[in-house]
């Protein structure tokens, strides 16, 4: 992961963080998958915006949680 000074992210930082394209990056803020700010014609992510998105796009394994994980890891 990229150390941040500051907490926000331009596109390219944003899929290197993802590990993603920046079309791919451009395809998720077309789509409304991410929120951004344009600023003086530049975009930018907040650590907000990245957290948001990652917590909506996790998805459980099937019989895997945090309550069975923690029984497991116990």
């Amino acid at each position: 992961m990229i150390e941040k000074k500051n907490s926000f992210y331009n596109k390219l930082e944003l899929a290197m963080e993802l590990r993603i394209c920046v079309r791919t990056v451009d395809k998720l803020m077309s789509d409304g998958q991410i929120s951004f700010l344009k600023v003086r014609g530049r975009v930018i992510f907040s650590q907000e915006d990245l957290d948001a998105y990652v917590d909506r796009s996790r998805r459980e394994a099937y019989g895997v949680n945090e309550e069975s994980l923690k029984k497991y890891l116990s």
